[in-house]
């Protein structure tokens, strides 16, 4: 036995790799393109971490640590001006943006200061050290009676990796608006001063005002966004096409020689697998934060509870900790009764994930935000945004809650908005005593306060530069407990059979590839939808792919899609219109990508923001959609959209709310009914989840009233 386990040990790389092509240069190449396939998803999502962290940074003031993200020749177009090389861009986010003196840090008292980094479009040059992403910004600014600003719009970005880190090389940011929280993005008035303090928003008739440190040069300005009718350049091409759904190629480098010992072999295929499973858990981890927030959408809290691990913990605020799952579902309990009803919405979007895993693969760590649209029609409605610092274990290979703890940055009254209201954050919960007292204490808006960062600085990989903690920063105990341990990987478990391992990996990149390449797809959809750019939006679904919109009905077919799009959605026209906004962000993806890759379906909501004259309005819906790999390139199947949310911004859903849906085209009929009924707030319905809960499988949600019933509870008129 021992000479036959030897012999094996000196069987050519070829053999064990089951390669077809002669010799074992075939088998060296195959782990060569792996190699290479794993090193470009690390670098995939490295960038991606990248423009996160960096709006997380934003919104704390964090500027010392910002600063590092840039290259030293970087050139950053912000609204205030073009800075040119890191020394300059590092003045600007210190003294025009902090409006702090060199190295002071954190945002001071009464300042809100929100930069979302959100529905992302990534690609990585053929060459591998260079990459491009657009990304939108969704900023809320303001102070307690000194006013409240939105902004929103699109960074084009350039990245490079230097000594194996990436960096941003060029900052290209586009105002889409800014405007007055008590008009909102209706009026296309000046803009607050406010607005021109960010590194991230202002429109073109901007109040400027004296730089501390003035820019290099003049920012062009020739595309600043609503009311303007223009474009912003795409810098990438249409994800549905080859060039544009390849979001990276890899380039093979084989290893020195020919041929490789099976020991060899054994030992890099087992060391890739472990990193190909490290971005398999990366991507889980995200699908289930976001699959948390749908689930906390409709107070399933049965279905909530069943993410967390049996001694999992939840601390919202400071109302203490509560451990273990039976303790986890009565303080849910308390957010809530069971179940969405009538007139209750209870939208928490979750954003801006940054995961990280651990080397062996057993816990994990994640940043995200949650920004909540919460209240009951007819009575009040709410804003608020916070972060979560939550880590996770593997349990029987399943990932798993095993603590979420949410720090509230802000909870504002909707009519007020943030300028003049600021609720404080919950103390102690007195009805249902924790298991143990709140981790810290803390003030939130107006106050600052920093959540500890879990992770070191992704350029640096130096812990995080925090303010003190009289600018809101955490104690050096608290931050040092919540930051991640620094662990060496550990050697990697040697397959006894290389070829499956070989192949696990292969699948494992090769599904990690096919979630961001149908994240760019959803996120572009997004982008052509809010300009009205037809073809390309048509040019986005498979041959035999349908849409379903608005109770209008189904349209099948590629050619009946473009006519759709065209003739009921444009009207014969086509491209951005003077004083009109069409906002469609493209928020939180749960992506399941079939086992063989060829086929996927996607949850994703929509976050509306519509103008036209000066009549503003907000809207929400989720698409339950499919998609497809036709000629190797992702494309739609199905996209259905099923809409929750119709409101004048004034007012919004608590008393605003209109369920007028345009529903079938007199014009262009659709080639099929709508497949469900569709009826939007305050009315609440059943949506269906393509997904059953990835830690229990449950499928059942709690019951709601049927529409009819509804309808004759809540009986108004169709505005």
């Amino acid at each position: 036995m021992r000479l036959i386990f030897a012999l094996a040990l000196l069987l050519p790389v070829q053999l064990v790799l089951g390669a077809q092509d002669p010799g074992t240069a075939a088998g060296a190449a195959r782990v060569a393109q792996l190699r290479a396939e794993v090193t470009a998803a690390e670098d995939f999502a490295a960038i991606k971490r990248l423009q996160r962290t960096y709006g997380y940074y934003v919104d704390k003031g964090m500027w010392t640590d910002l600063a590092e993200y840039f290259t030293d020749d970087a050139v950053a177009n912000y609204p205030a001006g073009v800075f040119v090389g890191k020394p300059s861009i590092r003045e600007h986010l210190y003294r025009n943006v902090g409006i702090v003196q060199i190295g002071e840090v954190g945002l001071g008292n009464n300042r809100l200061y929100n930069h979302m980094n959100i529905q992302p479009v990534v690609h990585i040059d053929p060459a591998g050290n260079t990459a491009r992403g657009r990304w939108r910004a969704l900023a809320m600014f303001g102070s307690l009676n000194g006013g409240a600003t939105w902004a929103e719009g699109l960074y084009e970005m350039q990245y490079r990796k230097e000594s194996g880190v990436w960096k941003i090389s060029k900052l290209d940011y586009h105002a889409g608006f800014g405007a007055p929280y008590a008009t909102g993005w209706g009026a296309p008035t000046r803009a607050p001063a406010a607005v021109t303090d960010s590194a991230a928003a202002a429109p073109a008739n901007r109040a400027r005002r004296q730089l501390a440190h003035p820019a290099d040069r003049e920012r062009d300005s020739s595309c600043e966004g609503f009311p303007a009718a223009c474009l912003p350049p795409f810098d990438y091409a249409n994800p549905a096409t080859k060039e544009g759904g390849t979001i990276w190629t890899a380039v093979a480098v084989p290893a020195a020689g020919a041929e490789s010992s099976t020991a060899d072999a054994r030992t890099e295929v087992a060391d890739l697998l472990r990193r190909a499973e490290r971005l398999k858990d990366q991507q889980e981890i995200e699908n289930l934060q976001r699959i948390y927030g749908f689930y906390y959408d409709r107070a399933s809290w049965d279905q909530m509870v069943d993410l967390f691990s049996s001694k999992g913990t939840i601390e919202f605020a400071q109302q203490g900790v509560y451990v273990g799952r039976k303790r986890v579902r009565q303080f849910l309990g308390t957010l809530g009764h069971d179940g969405l009803t009538p007139g209750w919405l209870n939208d928490h979007m979750q954003l801006q994930i940054v995961v990280d895993v651990s080397p062996d693969g057993r816990t994990a760590w994640s940043r995200s935000r949650e920004l909540a649209m919460t209240g009951h029609a007819g009575v009040s409605g709410e804003w608020s945004e916070g972060i979560y610092e939550n880590r996770f274990v593997k349990e029987d290979g399943k990932w798993q809650f095993a603590s979420v703890h949410f720090y509230p940055t802000f909870q504002s009254d909707y009519d007020a908005g943030w300028g003049k209201s600021a609720r404080p954050a919950q103390g102690v919960n007195a009805t249902l005593p924790p298991d143990r007292p709140p981790t810290e204490v803390y003030e939130i808006y107006p106050k600052p306060h920093v959540p500890p960062y879990h992770y070191r600085n992704p350029v640096t990989g130096k812990p995080p530069t925090y303010p003190g903690v009289d600018r809101g920063g955490p104690t050096p105990q608290l931050a040092a407990a919540d930051l991640q341990p620094t662990e060496a990987a550990p050697a990697a478990r040697l397959p006894g059979d290389v070829g499956a391992a070989l192949s696990r990996a292969e699948n494992d990149v090769a599904r990690f590839k096919d979630y961001h390449s149908i994240e760019n797809l959803q996120s572009a959809y997004g982008y052509y939808l809010d300009k009205s750019l037809w073809d390309p939006l048509a040019d986005l679904f498979a041959r035999n792919g349908s849409i379903e919109l608005a109770q209008r009905g189904v349209y099948k077919g590629a050619d009946s899609v473009r006519n759709m799009l065209w003739m009921v959605f444009g009207r014969g026209g086509a491209g951005p219109v003077a004083g009109r906004l069409g906002n469609h962000l493209q928020l939180q993806p749960v992506i399941t990508v079939a086992p063989d890759g060829q086929s996927a379906k996607i949850r994703v909501r929509m976050l509306q923001q519509m103008a036209m004259g000066g009549r503003a309005s907000i809207g929400a819906s989720i698409y339950e959609n499919e998609a497809v790999k036709e000629d190797g390139v992702w494309k739609f199947s199905v996209d259905h959209t099923m809409n929750t949310l119709s409101a004048a911004y004034a007012g919004g859903w608590a008393k605003g709310a209109s369920r007028f849906m345009p529903g079938p085209s007199a014009q262009l009929p659709a080639d099929a009914p709508p497949s469900m009924k569709v009826v939007m707030f305050p009315v609440v319905y059943d949506i269906p989840f393509h997904y059953a809960n990835p830690v229990s499988g449950r499928t059942q949600l709690p019951k709601i009233p049927s529409i009819d019933e509804q309808m004759a509870q809540l009986p108004m008129k169709a505005e």
